[in-house]
Order: structure tokens, then C-alpha cells, then sequence
């Protein structure tokens, strides 16, 4: 099942609640997660860095790549990795420029990185109290 991109954002006073985001993102990857594959997610993400996973996920698992880039098109996340953007298109290479305007900036890229570690960390977690 793929995440709503326009749920509403849980806000704390006027800042949003990043934290949500990836929660609830984890929950929805972690419901049909395969641990393997969240492992190994994991695992490119913090040895090869943001590009490479989601290089690795177009190959190995689509629905998780959906989930995520559902997740960084959300309003309250968007803002923060595109100026003055419409978002993250759905075709594939087309995301993949939109990552390069990312990776320009090396804050909004360890953000980004920062950000989808914790949502596989959650869905493998996840994935791991489902198994019992």
C-alpha cells in the first residue's frame, strides 16, 4: 500500500514533525517488509550514500522505492530538499535529477540521507515485530 502524499503533517507549534514522517512511512514499508531487503537498503544507504540506494531499490524492490519517494514528496518534507519545486516527479529518471538539485547542496543531501536511514530503520523494526 502506498502512503497518501497529501495526509496531513502532524505539526508541533509551527514545525513539523519529521519524526512522524518517518514513522509512519516505516510502519506502511515494514508491513510487507522483507527484512533482507530492508537490511541491505540499509546497508548501500550508509556505505554508498543516497543515490546508490535508491539505484539499488529501483532494481531490487519497487514498492519500497514508491514508499519512499511518496515520503519525500510530502508538503512538510518537500520544502526542505527543493526550493521552489513542484516536488519528486514519479518517473524514475526524472527523480533522479531532481536528487542531483539534493545532492548540490551537501547539507540537504546528509539531511535526506539522515531522513530515509531513520524511516528503513523504523520499517525494519517494523518488519521484525510483524514476524512475531
Amino acid at each position: 500500500m502506498v502512503a497518501a502524499v497529501n495526509k496531513p503533517i502532524k505539526k508541533v507549534g509551527q514545525m513539523v514533525n519529521l519524526d512522524y514522517i518517518c514513522m509512519e512511512t516505516g510502519q506502511e514499508i515494514g508491513k510487507n517488509g522483507d527484512k533482507a531487503i530492508l537490511q541491505k537498503a540499509i546497508g548501500v544507504l550508509q556505505e554508498d550514500g543516497v543515490y546508490a540506494m535508491f539505484l539499488w531499490l529501483e532494481d531490487k524492490d519497487k514498492s519500497k522505492l514508491r514508499e519512499l519517494i511518496n515520503m519525500l514528496k510530502r508538503e512538510g518534507l518537500k520544502k526542505y530538499l527543493l526550493n521552489n519545486s513542484d516536488g519528486f516527479p514519479d518517473d524514475f529518471s526524472e527523480f533522479c535529477e531532481k536528487l542531483k538539485e539534493v545532492a548540490k547542496d551537501i547539507d540537504k543531501l546528509l539531511f535526506m540521507k539522515k531522513i530515509l536511514e531513520r524511516t528503513l530503520i523504523y520499517a525494519l523494526y517494523h518488519a521484525k515485530i510483524g514476524e512475531g
